[in-house]
């Protein structure tokens, strides 16, 4: 303990060290709070359904799950690890640092020091190194698993990092001086304890498998997840009104503007996945909104304006068609700007795609933004 505090005040007594802790701190509890969650961050963050602003509402958001997400003793774990790996980190390099000086002025090569530090001719110094090499491996690991069944790699982790702590206490106290000979690098392996190779290979396994975990996540759930967030937003936030005065603002949007929310009935979760999903089909088709309760401005002042184009007989008849067979029985439940817009995204498609009447009615039924259930269906023709 003695050790301990007068390492802790030696260390601590340099700003450069504190601030080295506090940022590893922030670094490592960011890191724990985000790896789980990796999938569903990479997935928010490249996706276009997202504004920028969204993005980063909900990747900020994800910092709550450690309420959420975490039971109260992987919460302290988590945070006890990272408070003990701040300490470790900074014991560790002051170390390292003030060993590296005394061995130059002792006269020592650096490949002899080096060597000295991973334990090749000097177990008090390779104690240092193991232990400071196993607590942050094993912290690692538990990073990786900690929503899952990670609590015992906390507990480990918790152990490992103390030892290190200790060994480097000890050392920062008593900096003597290993004055080990320099060793080949073509025998440096053969010279590393069998033990030493076996606590790596276990190691980097167990991290390697840590990776492929994440990797093997299911993609749709990830999805979902980031879907469920959007909708929150979309149906708590919405701009959307059936309004004539709505339709007529949108010119005055800027391009990059959103048009979002529904026009009638409050928004319906699992109406909302299907349509997403079914829309998905239609990636390729940059024109067709992807979620039909998030438009880009432009892309409606674009479609808005297809609507007065003039179709040939036969196209007419396959834009007659959609009118007669879609659910709402036209664009949209009422001649409100989504009316409009869909309109003419019908046109633009059988103009520039040759969709049939069967396709548009197909795009128009999934691309409903009146809200409601499924089985929504036309309430009024006029505003």
């Amino acid at each position: 303990m003695q050790s301990f505090l007068f390492s802790l005040t030696q260390v601590f007594s340099k700003p450069a060290y504190i601030t080295l802790s506090i940022v590893t701190f922030i670094i490592l509890l960011t890191l724990a709070i985000w790896l789980p969650n990796i999938n569903f961050l990479a997935h928010t963050a490249t996706s276009d359904m997202f504004s920028l602003s969204q993005k980063v509402g909900i990747i900020g958001s994800v910092f709550g799950s450690i309420q959420t997400n975490l039971s109260p003793l992987s919460r302290n774990i988590t945070i006890v690890v990272t408070f003990l790996f701040a300490i470790n980190l900074s014991f560790f390099i002051y170390f390292f640092l003030r060993a590296a000086r005394l061995s130059k002025e002792a006269g020592i090569g650096t490949s002899g020091f080096l060597l000295g530090l991973i334990g090749v001719g000097c177990a008090s110094c390779g104690s240092v190194i193991l232990s400071s090499f196993l607590g942050v491996s094993t912290t690692a690991g538990f990073i990786g698993v900690l929503p899952l069944k990670g609590q015992e790699f906390g507990l480990l982790s918790i152990f490992l990092l103390s030892i290190s702590i200790y060994f480097l206490s000890e050392k920062i106290k008593d900096p003597i001086v290993c004055k080990t000979k320099p060793v080949a690098f073509e025998s440096l392996f053969k010279s590393v304890p069998v033990w030493v190779k076996i606590a790596v290979f276990i190691f980097l396994a167990f991290g390697i498998g840590v990776l492929f975990a994440q990797r093997s996540l299911n993609g749709g759930s990830i999805t979902k997840q980031a879907l469920f967030v959007k909708f929150e937003k979309l149906s708590q936030n919405g701009n959307s009104s059936c309004s004539g005065d709505f339709k007529d603002s949108i010119a005055t949007m800027a391009d990059n503007g959103r048009l979002q929310g529904s026009c009638c009935s409050p928004m319906n979760w699992h109406r909302y996945s299907e349509q997403v999903e079914g829309l998905r089909k239609y990636k390729n088709i940059k024109e067709i909104p992807p979620d039909p309760y998030d438009i880009k401005a432009g892309l409606a002042k674009k479609l808005q304006a297809y609507y007065d184009k003039s179709l040939s007989p036969e196209q007419q008849k396959e834009y007659n068609f959609a009118i007669a067979n879609s659910n709402e029985k036209g664009p949209c439940c009422c001649k409100c700007w989504r009316w409009y817009v869909y309109g003419g995204l019908g046109k633009f498609l059988i103009k520039n795609y040759n969709f049939t009447g069967q396709q548009i009615t197909e795009v128009w039924n999934l691309s409903d933004g009146c809200g409601g259930e499924e089985d929504h269906v036309s309430q009024h023709k006029t505003i």
